[in-house]
């Protein structure tokens, strides 16, 4: 976005790609470019060597979702004008049409304005449809026609003035829905065939007409279903626009792969997230119409909502992973992910990662004075007492504690331990451990809370947030992590007090470092020793 001199409300300007500049220059687009929860902003622009318009508001935020969705569909224009035409059944221009019917509902079905202005809307489109004028005004879904529509017809009964217009005398079709059809198809992605514009353009008309009585009716309070709406066939059975190979099926087939090579459910989760946010941007669930544009464009609207960090780290491994998939395995012929380069900002750090003795001591304080609250399942209270001790002690991931079950609390070569198992669910590793019990939690009566269990898990499902939450009450810094700090602060307990490595690496679940760390097992035995030297947090009860 940039911004005009004098003025605080930004700009929108792209150039016009060379290659397509003299083809596209003089072309008219229809822009409707605001956010679900904003009011209609709605542009016609003229094509040159490049773009530009304002942006409307000097509302940072509203601006930079006009100005995303204005990049995508003049970018979705930019790869169109060199697609192959295509041609389209009736039925499915039937359902392409009904794309202008619903934006002129999604725009106006809450504040329709006035009954007469859609009265104008629908003298004129009726009298091109008919062929009874020529050259009349675009219709470009804000119902403000009213001096043409005077100028034509006068100021009395329009049906009649409409009807002294002898029909079939005029062509103008596309002077009056051009830019409507030229939306829905840019908006699907779809070069219609010349010899299918003429008709196309008669179907997007009398949708347009349609939405005017239904937006009529709706301004004189009658918000009863509209029985038109009914008629337009679904645009997900075009044809044209129908995934040949769905990227959601692509992520199916790479979990089918990845599963059998041990990738962890948690990893799927995260990738499906990353997926799932994806096709919401795009509105379509095509792999083969993904560009680098759309990819581009996807960054940009994370970006508003998210750090690059999260993008770097959480959107951008599961979407370059199967879309790389897909290419390995010749279903796609190009990553569109691969045009993505995010530098995450250079983090500074100001504390230590892990939690600080004051800080452990008094998480340990909390949750061995938590009591149940009125109505709260009394395993998500077991949650937060015993996850965070526990972690403490192990230097687990929260969620591994968390799933821990009956059953995987157990003796094993003379030492109780947690069996940290990926039976019980996720482990990133994919690999079971065997972690000793520290002996202060036994002395807090872990064991006998495990004693007097159901069968089955120790906690409640979906606790994780909640012991989060309860942790953040008590530490309430944001720059440590409530829970994965207690994985760091293990490695630091570690380093002070010279344990193996090796062994802390093992009862952690990291890998080792390298191929001669590798060989060999390290017991139950050998992690007793390094478990019980841990030392409890100093004030802690």
């Amino acid at each position: 976005m940039s911004k005009r001199a004098g003025s605080t409300v930004p700009q929108f300007r792209i150039r016009v790609p060379t290659k397509i500049a003299d083809r596209l220059r003089g072309k008219r687009v229809l822009l409707s470019i605001s956010p679900p929860d904003d009011y209609p902003f709605v542009r016609t622009v003229m094509i040159g060597t490049d773009v530009s318009f304002s942006l409307g508001t000097d509302d940072r935020t509203i601006a930079e979702v006009r100005q995303a969705n204005a990049l995508d569909h003049l970018r979705r224009l930019f790869d169109l004008t060199e697609a192959p035409p295509i041609s389209l059944s009736h039925k499915d221009m039937v359902a392409l049409s009904g794309e202008t019917y619903r934006l002129y509902q999604e725009i106006h079905r809450d504040n329709p304005g006035e009954a007469d202005a859609w009265m104008y809307h629908k003298a004129l489109s009726r009298a091109a449809l008919e062929g009874r004028i020529k050259n009349p005004p675009a219709a470009t879904l804000m119902p403000s026609e009213e001096h043409s529509a005077i100028e034509l017809f006068g100021g009395g009964d329009l049906t009649a003035a409409v009807n002294a217009f002898p029909a079939d005398q005029h062509d103008a079709l596309e002077d009056r829905f051009g830019l409507l059809a030229d939306w829905a198809l840019i908006r699907q992605r779809i070069h219609l065939n010349l010899n299918d514009r003429r008709r196309f353009l008669r179907l997007v008309g009398t949708a347009s007409l349609d939405a005017g009585w239904q937006l009529r009716r709706n301004a004189e309070g009658d918000y009863s279903p509209d029985p038109k709406a009914l008629r337009f066939p679904p645009i997900e059975s075009v044809a044209a626009i129908k995934p040949r190979q769905t990227i959601t099926g692509l992520l199916d087939l790479w979990w089918a792969e990845a599963k059998a090579t041990g990738r962890s459910q948690n990893t799927y989760d995260t990738y499906k997230g990353a997926i799932d946010r994806l096709i919401k941007h795009l509105c379509h669930d095509n792999a083969h119409r993904v560009t680098d544009h759309d990819m581009l464009a996807f960054k940009d609207a994370r970006l508003k909502v998210v750090t690059a960090k999260t993008l770097k780290d959480g959107d951008l491994p599961g979407i370059k992973s199967v879309f790389g998939w897909a290419v390995d395995n010749r279903k796609l012929a190009n990553n569109p992910a691969d045009a993505i380069k995010v530098k995450a900002e250079k983090k500074i750090r100001t504390r230590p990662k892990g939690f600080t003795d004051q800080e452990a001591a008094a998480i340990f304080d909390a949750c061995l004075a938590y009591s149940k609250k009125l109505k709260e399942d009394s395993r998500t209270a077991a949650a937060k007492r015993w996850a965070p001790l526990i972690a403490c002690y192990t230097g687990c991931r929260i969620a591994e504690a968390l799933q821990l079950r009956k059953e995987d609390v157990r003796a094993d070569s003379g030492h109780h331990v947690f069996d940290l198992n990926p039976l019980a669910g996720s482990i990133k590793t994919g690999t079971y451990r065997l972690v000793p019990v520290h002996p202060h939690l036994i002395e807090l009566g872990l064991l006998s809370f495990v004693a007097d269990s159901a069968d089955g898990g120790l906690f409640a499902k979906g606790s994780y947030k909640r012991v989060v939450d309860f942790v953040r009450t008590v530490v309430t810094d944001e720059r440590v992590q409530p829970n994965h700090a207690w994985r760091h602060r293990l490695k630091s307990v570690g380093r002070d007090l010279g344990f193996d490595p090796r062994i802390v690496d093992a009862i952690q679940g990291h890998a080792a470092r390298t191929s001669g760390e590798d060989y060999g097992d390290v017991s139950v035995i050998a992690m007793a020793r390094v478990i019980n030297a841990i030392p409890r947090p100093p004030r802690s009860l």
